[in-house]
């Protein structure tokens, strides 16, 4: 603008430092922006791809957040039904402790019949536990078949289940249920020495496919505490990576936000001496 003539229409200095303040006030607004929210990526116009990506990972944090809390809910099904099985370990173990002491001759008759009351309450028992286990409402055994859940445990990229059994897993399981229920209709209990015999070579059986069956419980929720260290060590390292994408940098910004302030300052005092310039025009009239 060098040769500018003296104008009281326009004043192009006062218009140019308005411009340069119009941005400086952007960019003095966007680093507060920055620093009350602590996000370099305020808005799309900050960082289009940036975003997209953070977003894209956000995504896949939360996906395995929920993942988490899927693994936890298979650990607390397969605790239920170790917590119902150990009940009925201890159940069988009662039985062979009558059945054996029913088998010997030191015992009378009439003793056998007592100990007979006491076996077919535990069975009774074995029974109700069996029918009362349940994961919301879902019982977890039956003799028929084994009960499956698959845990879904993938982000939004990827699709991955873990698959839990409770019976039938590595050939334990129902079999168990079906000695039991072997030992308790079968044959007439241990009222006699020849029932009581039976009775128990069906109940040692039935403690060992119970221990099997909880054996491979135990290593499914195994794998799905493993599992759940696994995924939050991923959602940790995704969540740095959105950080380094997103997160702004606290010195920086503090350091921009004091250039855009001294530029504030610079231009509205730039302004009010353009503004004055024109008045001086006014001198020439006296």
């Amino acid at each position: 603008m060098a040769g500018q003539a003296f104008s009281v229409l326009n004043s192009f200095s006062s218009m140019q430092a308005q411009k340069d303040l119009y941005f400086t006030n952007i960019g003095l607004n966007k680093t507060l922006g920055k620093l009350s929210s602590g996000k370099r990526i305020v808005e799309a116009a900050d960082d289009a791809a940036g975003l997209a990506i953070a977003s894209s990972l956000r995504a896949d944090a939360l996906a395995l957040d929920q993942a988490v809390r899927n693994a936890n809910d298979g650990i607390a099904i397969v605790q239920i039904a170790d917590g119902a099985l150990s009940k009925l370990n201890d159940l069988l173990l009662r039985g062979v402790t009558l059945a054996e002491q029913a088998a010997s001759d030191t015992v009378g008759s009439d003793e056998k019949a007592t100990l007979d009351v006491e076996y077919r309450q535990i069975m009774n028992e074995l029974d109700r536990v069996v029918s009362v286990a349940n994961f919301k409402g879902e019982r977890l055994f039956s003799v028929s078949q084994a009960f499956t859940k698959g845990v879904y445990v993938g982000d939004t990229q990827f699709t991955s289940f873990i698959t839990i059994s409770i019976g039938g897993a590595q050939g334990a399981g129902t079999s168990a249920l079906g000695l039991a229920n072997a030992a308790r209709t079968s044959f007439s209990g241990i009222a006699t020495q020849s029932a009581a015999i039976t009775t128990l070579g069906l109940l040692k059986d039935a403690v060992a496919s119970i221990s099997r069956w909880r054996g491979a419980l135990g290593a499914q929720q195994n794998r799905l505490v493993n599992a759940v260290g696994i995924i939050q060590v991923q959602g940790l390292n995704i969540r740095a990576a959105e950080s380094a994408i997103t997160d702004a940098n606290m010195a920086e910004e503090i350091v921009s936000m004091t250039k855009w302030q001294i530029l504030m300052q610079s231009g509205m005092s730039s302004l009010a001496q353009a503004n004055a310039s024109s008045q001086m025009v006014l001198q020439l009239l006296r």
